[in-house]
């Protein structure tokens, strides 16, 4: 590290800790804030629904819609606890990974015990992640203002764990096929694509 490098984190650190001595920024306020992200996104996707007029769209709340809610409140904890600089441990990638992971053998799962149709169906589900992803993230960026992270790579991928399990979660009020190919295509895998495409721009926000 460069010692220009070396005097900006030193200055950084020394800002964070007088937000947090004055209290402008806790980590429960954060969290909450972060969680506001998740609840915004399940709003977003049921009024929509409405909009459009597919009410009946949600499958319910079990399995897969809680599975991206929890998704979505461990990656919210865990990178409020990088926000702030003491904390370093790269354990916080394992676990927003595990269930990430676990999204995806739910879904390939369903591949082998569930009927696969012969024509995939993609439509604009990718589109509707990425969009509402981006709205999501736009609207939080008050939120990062004052965040400063000793592992500015693990913040960002928390951070788009964060906003892509919200976007999943409100799609799944909008989008009517729930086969586990649609699904695994056009939610699952463009998931992925996505945090790969946004990895970069979002890391250089918490590469101060």
């Amino acid at each position: 590290m460069s010692n220009s490098e070396s005097d900006k984190t030193g200055k950084l650190i020394q800002t964070l800790s007088s937000d947090l001595e004055k209290g402008t920024l806790n980590i429960y306020t954060l969290f909450l804030s972060c969680l506001g992200l998740v609840v915004l996104g399940i709003i977003l996707g049921w009024s929509v629904s409405n909009l459009v007029g597919r009410t009946n769209a949600f499958p319910g709340w079990w399995p897969e819609p809680t599975l991206l809610l929890i998704w979505g409140i461990v990656s919210a904890y865990l990178f409020c606890r990088l926000a702030f600089p003491e904390e370093r441990s790269a354990w916080a990638f394992w676990a927003a990974g595990t269930f990430l992971g676990a999204w995806i053998v739910f879904i390939i799962g369903r591949l082998f015990i569930e009927e696969v149709p012969a024509h995939i169906h993609l439509g604009l589900c990718p589109t509707i992640i990425a969009s509402t992803s981006i709205l999501l993230g736009a609207g939080a960026w008050f939120l990062l203002k004052n965040t400063a992270s000793s592992r500015p790579g693990l913040s960002g991928f928390l951070f788009l764990n964060l906003l892509l399990a919200s976007s999943n979660l409100g799609l799944k009020f909008v989008c009517s096929v729930q086969d586990p190919s649609h699904i695994l295509i056009s939610h699952l895998a463009f998931t992925l694509v996505w945090i790969g495409v946004l990895y970069i721009p979002v890391r250089k926000k918490f590469s101060w």
